[in-house]
């Protein structure tokens, strides 16, 4: 594949399987999303999918790199790798990798909403002692 828009519309047609699939600008790239969750980004004819516990050992095991926006900027990373190239270029492979994307997508979204619902307690409770 010779350019990203034909890499953004493989991977679209490959993992709409997974919910309702949407596309758009980020980080310089093109992301896509599932349920409105950031699953993959492409950049450069890469793929780089959403990681976690579940599946952050795969893309280590094979020394895929981490997604960085701004490599030359500042430290910022997300929770990507890239996919390797004979997952990406086997649909059956990249569907099975897209799922495992999208139980980390969704397991980052719960813990992160879980992180804020204790944030708030804590702010709560801190606001009632400085309250007596």
């Amino acid at each position: 594949m010779q350019d990203n828009t034909s890499r953004v519309s493989y991977v679209v047609a490959q993992l709409a399987f997974l919910g309702r699939i949407s596309s758009r600008g980020i980080f310089g790239g093109v992301g896509i999303f599932i349920d409105e969750r950031l699953l993959a980004i492409v950049i450069n004819d890469a793929v780089y999918l959403h990681t976690g516990e579940g599946n952050l050992n795969d893309y280590l095991s094979r020394g895929m790199p981490q997604f960085k926006p701004y490599p030359n900027a500042f430290d910022l990373t997300t929770d990507h790798h890239r996919a390797p190239a004979d997952v990406v270029e086997d649909p059956a492979q990249l569907k099975v990798w897209g799922e495992r994307a999208l139980t980390a997508a969704i397991q980052a979204a719960r813990a992160k909403k879980l992180a804020g619902i204790a944030r708030s307690r804590h702010m709560k409770q801190a606001s009632k002692k400085q309250q007596k």
